[in-house]
């Protein structure tokens, strides 16, 4: 039978701590634990506890400047991998990035609520390599999915899962994430083919559940949104005849004026240290181009209004970005980090736990 071709049991619990209680026990027990978190914060926040728990985990997110994170990334391929060395009693704690592209394999998975696509991805995170770790080398008894959610059937208000998910609520549309848990949570197990397809029409097709009252709201504002958002898609479809720059009025384009996904607004720092009392890419490389692109880290561009970045004007700023490209000198921002890792007041950065706010 192909490994594809599996039937991975799912359960519900509905606090942080217990998510940290399992996964302690399950490293306790020799399992390879992964817990996928909606949100970064929620994710690094998640680290700690388990430190606090003695429990050996690591994080993966895409908060990391790109030197950093593929770094982290090939530690965890490394680790958890399909040859990965020292996997047992270890927890891994990710947002998205590790839906796909990356070839891990774990003996459990928790994750946050999350809409049915990313479910299903996070389930193949599940016993993957079963020719490398067959079912007796295994410390659990079967693949299982815990998935941190409230209960679908008590919906009293729009706060629904803002109770039970901290940041990790804001990520995704509450209309698909209450029909995502209405439907996984009926279904009691997620079977690899046959029901996939039932479960995606339960929340994206033609005629999917009614959400609660209370949620509505919640349902007309991301409709709106999605329309909103195919007027703009229509407005920046490029004419291959017209060239880049027709229609633009001379500007030059970019990710953060015509992106090429559409979502919650995006902005790019690029970190410097300073060596030898200049500054310097954050990462190094063969060459000064791809030193500066492996230094570069994207985030929430509302996470960044409340917060003042380096002037980019200043003379060490300016010298370094008068080499770069118009896009790149208009759109990213270079940010000098001191040695205790402050970018600008309620910015740090660390290469063990990312770009994190204080704001």
């Amino acid at each position: 039978v192909p490994t594809t071709c599996r039937s991975v049991r799912v359960t519900r619990i509905d606090s942080e701590e217990v998510a940290i209680e399992m996964l302690v026990k399950g490293a306790e027990a020799g399992a390879a634990c992964l817990w996928v978190r909606n949100a970064v914060d929620d994710a690094i926040t998640a680290v700690k506890s388990l430190h606090d728990q003695g429990c050996p985990a690591s994080l993966l997110h895409a908060r990391f400047v790109l030197g950093d994170r593929l770094r982290h990334e090939a530690a965890a391929m490394a680790r958890f991998g399909r040859d990965g060395i020292g996997r047992g009693g270890r927890v891994l704690v990710a947002t998205q990035v590790v839906e796909t592209s990356l070839d891990l394999d774990f003996d459990l998975v928790v994750s946050d609520l999350a809409p049915i696509g990313a479910l299903i991805q996070r389930t193949g995170r599940l016993w993957r390599h079963m020719d490398r770790r067959p079912i007796t080398a295994r410390p659990v008894p079967g693949p299982e999915l815990v998935i941190l959610s409230p209960d679908p059937d008590r919906v009293t208000d729009a706060r629904w899962l803002n109770r039970v998910l901290c940041k990790g609520a804001y990520v995704y549309r509450h209309d698909h994430q209450w029909r995502t848990a209405r439907s996984v949570f009926d279904a009691g197990t997620i079977n690899s083919p046959e029901n996939l397809r039932t479960l995606i029409e339960s929340v994206h097709g033609s005629n999917p559940v009614e959400v609660p009252e209370p949620l509505t709201n919640a349902l007309f504002d991301a409709e709106g949104t999605a329309l909103a958002e195919s007027a703009i898609a229509q407005q920046n479809v490029v004419i291959p005849d017209d060239g880049y720059l027709k229609g633009t009025k001379g500007r030059v384009w970019s990710e953060e004026k015509f992106p090429t996904r559409l979502g919650e607004e995006e902005k790019t720092l690029v970190l410097a240290r300073r060596k030898a009392h200049r500054l310097s890419p954050w990462c190094d490389a063969e060459t000064s181009v791809s030193a500066w692109v492996l230094s570069e880290v994207r985030c929430a561009g509302r996470r960044l209004r409340p917060v003042e970045l380096p002037d980019q004007s200043e003379p060490e700023i300016a010298e370094i970005k008068a080499a770069w490209s118009r896009g790149k000198r208009d759109h990213l921002v270079l940010c000098p980090v001191g040695e205790d890792g402050l970018v600008c007041e309620g910015v740090r950065y660390d290469p063990e736990w990312g770009l994190m706010f204080s704001t």
